[in-house]
């Protein structure tokens, strides 16, 4: 493994009420275990219909010359749910230099295959800190649970229900936070239900 993620923030945003616009925000903070230049990152996407899948943005500094630090090189790798991209860091990062690498990324479900979810794997990749968070319309009977489960099995551990914190009349926020996550081998996510009428 070239990095180690000391801590991970993901924010996803269901901006329409029929949940076609998603938002997302995906913030890592990253330390070399050995000398590497290019961060393979990997997400899972269950949405599908539209005609072509957009490249999430690399948000970070600019350089000396005017050019963004990081950048995307190469195509999205696309494996059936699974996207794979490798960022350029713009430099070779020495075993414990850190860097923060910041995703942001709108997508479209036009056939209405998105599970309700936001989901992590953290076994032993997370070292301090994630949280997550989703951002819904306010759904009549809607419902958010945060799920630990088991990374081997995907058998739920624990279950809890989620308090909303209000954002407008019309939305909702929904936060977790998992400390020291890598001291177990269990993955997290949070997943919603609501009415369809």
């Amino acid at each position: 493994m070239s990095f180690l993620f000391c801590k991970a923030n993901h924010h996803l945003e269901v901006v329409d009420r029929g949940s076609m616009t998603f938002r997302s925000e995906h913030t890592f903070l990253l330390e070399a275990a050995v000398a590497s230049r290019f961060f393979h990152h990997e997400y899972f996407w269950t949405g599908s219909g539209a005609e072509r899948e957009t490249l999430p943005e690399v948000v970070s500094e600019i350089d000396e010359w005017g050019f963004p630090q990081h950048r995307i090189h190469g195509p999205l790798i696309v494996e059936g749910n699974k996207r794979i991209l490798v960022v350029d860091l713009g430099k070779t990062l020495q075993p414990g230099e850190q860097a923060v690498v910041n995703f942001r990324h709108r997508m479209k479900d036009l056939k209405g295959t998105f599970v309700p979810m936001l989901q992590v794997r953290p076994s032993s990749r997370v070292r301090d800190h994630i949280k997550l968070k989703v951002s819904v319309p306010n759904w009549r009977g809607l419902e958010v649970k945060c799920h630990e489960f088991a990374s081997d099995t995907e058998e739920v551990l624990v279950s809890r229900k989620v308090p909303p914190q209000q954002l407008s009349p019309s939305r909702l926020a929904f936060e977790v936070e998992i400390l020291n996550p890598s001291s177990g081998k269990s993955g997290h996510k949070l997943e919603w239900t609501h009415d369809e009428s």
